[in-house]
Formats: structure tokens, C-alpha cells, sequence
């Protein structure tokens, strides 16, 4: 969404774009939003981005600072219980999804969605862009979300990448994580698109697992084999 097109009064407009931001990871962890910059970039009055940026601390997206507010990051308490989270339901969302597939619930355009967002992300993982990958990578995991079916899944699923989309960054710019990831994509999705229910739930929690070990690899700042 370009800034030109953000009406001067919405606050939703604002929310959504910041919103956006967060999930394509471009703010880092401690980064500070100030009112009056982000107010000049979105090219809105800062009522907006005021009200945006209140919505944005109910979530926990953001934290107060002494001026302004800064990106949250996860501690380490914090990132292990959202990855129990995030396994448990990406893992359902497989699962769900499998199973629409098995019930011949899932179109085939589906599928050709789930494998162009599976060969993005492997694209942009070859070039070394590790916010295009985490950009595709969220793509990915959006369409599977979406084909559970579930608007309460989905909705929750949001919710949890948002918080994370940070580490999604950080992880796929590690070269030895981001090449093991194609692989584990496509077992989740070779496993919905033969309606195995059961494999499709393990290949997704086994993935969310492996990130996570990632994460605390690279927050203890040695290398990973993940």
C-alpha cells in the first residue's frame, strides 16, 4: 500500500499498513516507531497513527518507551510458549486442511497456489534475500492457513505471525535453515494434497519445532545444524 493512497483520517488504513510492516518483518526487534516520523512517511495527520500505534500496544506488537514506542521483541520465555502455540496451530491448520482435501472440499487451483508460494519462497531463499523469503515464507503459510477453512484458525494464526515475523527474518537469514526449509514446505504440502490428515499435521509441527530450535540457536549466538 503506497502512502499516497492512506486516507488522512482513517486510522484503520494506518493500522492495517503497520500492520503489514510487521508481518513483512520490516521493523527490527527494539526498532522505535515515532509518532511524527511515521505520520510524515504514511502522509497522515498523526491522529492516526496515534490511535494505530494504541491498537498496536493492546496487541503487544509494540511496547512504550520513554519517547515514543519500540518493536517488541520476544524474550525467551515469551518465544517458547508462542512456538507451542504456533505448532499447535499450524499443525491443526494442516491437519483441517488435509482433510478438506481427502472430503474433495479443496479446488486444484488451490494447489497451484500452495506450490508457486513454495517455489517462491525457495527463490527468493537462493538469492540470499532473507525478507523476500520471510515475505513468500508467510505467503506460504497464509494459503495453508486459508485452505483449513477455519476462520478462527486463520484469525489466530494472524495473530501469532505477526509476533514472530521478526524471527522468521533473523531465521532465514541463517543459510544453513533456510536451505532445509523447501523441503520441510513441501512435505506439508505433498502430505494435505494426498489427504493424509495425520502426516500432514506431524510435517507442519516438525517444522514449527525446527524453527524454533533455530531461534534459540541464533539467540545464544552459535551456529545451527536445524
Amino acid at each position: 500500500m503506497s502512502t499516497s493512497q492512506l486516507p488522512a483520517s482513517s486510522s484503520n488504513a494506518v493500522y492495517a499498513e503497520l500492520r503489514s510492516r510487521f508481518a513483512n518483518g520490516d521493523y527490527g526487534p527494539g526498532q522505535r516507531l515515532m509518532e511524527v516520523a511515521l505520520a510524515a512517511d504514511l502522509g497522515v495527520s498523526r491522529t492516526p497513527v496515534r490511535e494505530a500505534i494504541g491498537r498496536l500496544l493492546a496487541e503487544g506488537l509494540v511496547v512504550p518507551t520513554a519517547r515514543g514506542v519500540a518493536v517488541a521483541a520476544l524474550n525467551e520465555v515469551d518465544a517458547a510458549a508462542i512456538f507451542v502455540l504456533r505448532a499447535d496451530l499450524e499443525g491443526l491448520a494442516a491437519q483441517l486442511a488435509a482433510e478438506r482435501q481427502a472430503a474433495g472440499a479443496v479446488a486444484p487451483a488451490v494447489f497451484d497456489q500452495l506450490d508457486k508460494a513454495t517455489d517462491a519462497v525457495e527463490v527468493a531463499v537462493v538469492a540470499g534475500d532473507a525478507r523476500a523469503a520471510a515475505r513468500a515464507n508467510l505467503h506460504l503459510h497464509r494459503a495453508i492457513g486459508a485452505t483449513a477453512g477455519n476462520a478462527f484458525l486463520e484469525d489466530a494464526l494472524h495473530r501469532v505471525w505477526d509476533r514472530i515475523a521478526v524471527s522468521t527474518v533473523s531465521n532465514l537469514s541463517d543459510p544453513v535453515w533456510a536451505a532445509s526449509i523447501t523441503e520441510q514446505h513441501r512435505a506439508i504440502v505433498s502430505a494435505i494434497r494426498a489427504g493424509d490428515s495425520g502426516a500432514a499435521r506431524q510435517a507442519a509441527v516438525a517444522h514449527i519445532e525446527a524453527a524454533y530450535r533455530v531461534l534459540l540457536h541464533k539467540s545464544a549466538g552459535t551456529s545451527t545444524d536445524a
